[in-house]
């Protein structure tokens, strides 16, 4: 046999995880003998992945591959939008981010948080990965993407490799890390609703070998917004600093502190926006939350530690670890949403009444500590022609959350009118404390075989087995994957996957037995949510680069979804099933020099399969049909405009379902939206303009239910101005 690369990622992080990973922990011991601790080779890997352009990614691994397996070869649709698209889109959310990815749409945000469906699933929870490792599971976020490298969309399940995750797919955000080079990128935005912004991107090596080198992100915004009595105020700074001890090893350490004190808004009634009012259209600003004194609070601190250790023994084995430490306050009040209408009168459709009911939400305090380690080994080996390109790794993660909270849930007793809202009216909300503590925990034992088994064909095989425990409640998993990509001719292969997911449903109760009563005599727990993916499709990258596209086909089933027990309502059933079928088509285009074409396009046949409570053949909610997406843009190459750029883009959502399970059901519009930008290079200078929804389209992007309606962004702008030192 002979023996050929390898990379490996382990380590030991102490007590009840260093007996569960004692085998991990000893071959960390035996890489800290080695003198040549923490060097290069993964910088040298960040080096090259600074440039990236899309049009290349095929050729490349993504960090959600957690091996050096090109995009190309890996048998699933991966999506990758870099952080030069996101500066030339003058992009700030990754909700706003995402459009532009084939089968990913908003879900219910609640106004405020981002969120998304992916391939016809809600993933607004669980699905959002840093480096790899989760981040802050089951928690609202808006992630700040100034300090991104690229976001990259993997669609499908990610079990395999990550343990629970919901079945359309997940999001992994990769760091900007230290360059070789030194550079300072400075810049002041300012734009629609008194937006204030400066940010630095700033690099330099620390030693003249080249062995430490450190970078810094930082960000101060603060924004109004389209709806009255709200706005964001941001302080974003992530240090990053690489040792390089040698041509084989090195180790990144990342920190970052983000501090938020926000004012949110709420979401909007159906009635008025998607269903009619007697009193017209609700205005786009309008708000469900008192102003002055009185504006809601949303505020978050938050603050993380990561190391990304990476060694090569030789050019066959190698080892590489992942670790964060996350700990994050947040604080909230006087936050209202819409509780119906108290004078609730429906006549031919149209609601005459005018008077809503409001929750309170707050005062409330929490604080999450979130741990997470992946350790990592691959290795490359060979038995005659055919070559392995093997993973094995095991992570751990873990999160506590304790909080303290308070509320008013009578709608009575906040009222506001729509048509004359008093926003000075004083709140005087009625106590209802309640606290929460819990703990949750998972281990993965996962492993993978890519094999080339001609020039030509590959397969990859991987299997994870996970435990998982929240609350003293525990569910194990075995989630596989199988694979295989043909190179039809160079630069075109033809893939298919076979994989399965699995998300836990900790907190909900099953009757497992009936006395002869016919009443509940056994209770247990709802076993874990599961979902398996049947993919085929292309992939194209040509030699060049002027071309890159994905072709899916898909056909994913979900499986234990909980429906509500129409006998026993304090209990729920398992037998849900739901199904998402569609095509995807991504591809990127580089016609000329100075010119690109980003398109993509999908449609989804999202429906519930069997349920209790909703007839077979509804389709899913916040999933449109008809998905397409157009960027495209184009800098003058040479003469007296040489260096202006200018570009155009178009989003079209088809009409989708909304409320579903309600008196009044209801579907959100299809919707159009263009958006434009033109932009001047001068030296070391740059001029950005951006402006987004440019016709003024009036839409919803999203919905929760009657009283959960998101409004979309009106007409807006973006002005930056930036310098390169």
């Amino acid at each position: 046999m002979r023996i050929v690369p390898i990379s490996l990622r382990v380590g030991n992080i102490g007590g009840t995880i260093m007996r569960l990973t004692l085998l991990v922990g000893t071959a960390f011991a035996s890489l800290a003998a080695v003198p040549a601790a923490f060097a290069q080779d993964m910088g040298a890997r960040d080096a090259e992945a600074e440039d990236i352009v899309v049009t290349a990614e095929a050729h490349r691994p993504v960090d959600a591959g957690k091996t050096d397996v090109p995009l190309i070869e890996t048998p699933q649709a991966i999506s990758v939008v870099s952080a030069d698209m996101l500066r030339d889109r003058g992009t700030t959310r990754l909700a706003d981010a995402l459009r532009t990815v084939a089968g990913v749409s908003r879900s219910s945000t609640y106004g405020f948080f981002d969120a998304y469906t992916i391939r016809g699933y809600d993933a607004a929870y669980g699905s959002v990965y840093l480096d790899g490792l989760l981040s802050e599971a089951g928690t609202g976020t808006n992630n700040e993407l100034a300090g991104l490298q690229q976001v990259e969309v993997v669609k499908g399940p990610a079990s395999a490799l990550f343990g629970s995750a919901p079945l359309g797919g997940i999001v992994n955000l990769v760091s900007k890390r230290p360059q070789g080079e030194a550079f300072a990128d400075l810049s002041l935005s300012t734009g629609s609703y008194g937006l204030v912004e400066g940010a630095v991107d700033a690099n330099a090596p620390l030693t003249r070998d080249g062995s430490w080198s450190a970078r810094l992100n930082a960000v101060y915004r603060d924004v109004g917004s389209f709806v009255r009595n709200s706005g964001q105020n941001r302080v974003y700074v992530a240090p990053a600093l690489t040792w390089r001890s040698g041509p084989a090893t090195s180790l990144t350490v990342l920190g970052v502190y983000q501090r938020d004190r926000d004012h949110p808004f709420s979401p909007l009634s159906a009635w008025g926006t998607v269903l009619p009012s007697a009193y017209g259209p609700t205005p786009i600003d309008f708000s469900i939350n008192n102003g002055g004194g009185q504006r809601p609070i949303y505020n978050q601190e938050r603050a993380s530690i990561s190391t990304i250790l990476s060694h090569q023994f030789n050019d066959a084995i190698g080892v590489s670890q992942t670790v964060r430490y996350t700990h994050r306050t947040s604080d909230f009040d006087r936050w209202l949403f819409v509780a119906g209408f108290l004078d609730d009168e429906v006549v031919d459709g149209i609601q005459r009444g005018r008077r809503l009911g409001r929750y309170y939400y707050g005062p409330f305090h929490g604080i999450n500590n979130d741990f997470a380690i992946d350790n990592r080994a691959t290795a490359k080996v060979a038995t005659g022609s055919i070559r392995h390109n093997l993973l094995a790794g095991i992570d751990y993660r873990q999160g506590r959350v304790r909080s303290q909270g308070d509320g008013d849930f009578n709608p009575t007793h906040l009222p506001l009118d729509v048509v004359t809202p008093d926003y000075d009216t004083p709140l005087r909300p009625q106590s209802s404390p309640y606290s929460n503590a819990g703990a949750n925990r998972q281990i993965g034992y996962y492993v993978q075989d890519h094999v080339s088994l001609t020039e030509r064909l590959t397969a990859t095989l991987g299997a994870r087995w996970d435990r998982v425990t929240s609350n003293d409640e525990t569910q194990t998993a075995f989630s596989p994957r199988v694979g295989a990509t043909y190179a039809l001719v160079p630069g075109m292969v033809a893939y298919a996957a076979w994989a399965r997911s699995f998300t836990p449903q900790f907190g909900s109760q099953i009757i497992v037995a009936y006395d002869a009563n016919g009443n509940p005599s056994v209770i247990g727990q709802a076993p874990p949510e599961h979902g398996r993916n049947i993919e085929a499709g292309l992939k194209i990258a040509p030699s060049g680069n002027a071309v890159n596209a994905t072709v899916a086909l898909f056909d994913l089933e979900r499986q234990n979804v909980l429906t509500a027990d129409l006998a026993f309502p304090q209990f729920s059933r398992v037998v849900g099933r739901q199904r998402s079928r569609g095509v995807e088509v991504e591809g990127q285009w580089s016609p000329a020099p100075g010119a690109s074409l980003n398109a993509a396009y999908a449609y989804i046949h999202a429906t519930v399969l069997n349920d209790d409570t909703l007839p077979a053949g509804s389709e899913l909610q916040n999933i449109p049909r008809q998905n397409v997406s157009l960027y495209g843009r184009y800098v003058i190459q040479d003469g007296a405009l040489a260096n202006v750029g200018g570009n155009l883009g178009l989003i079209y959502n088809s009409s989708r379902a909304g409320s579903m399970t309600e008196a009044y059901t209801y579907r959100l519009p299809s919707y159009v939206l263009v958006d434009t930008g033109l932009s001047y290079v001068i030296g070391r200078w740059s001029l950005l303009l951006s402006v987004n929804n440019i016709l003024g389209e009036r839409y919803f992007p999203d919905s929760c239910c009657l009283d959960r309606i998101t409004p979309g962004q009106p007409r807006n702008w973006r002005l930056t101005l930036a310098r390169r030192l």
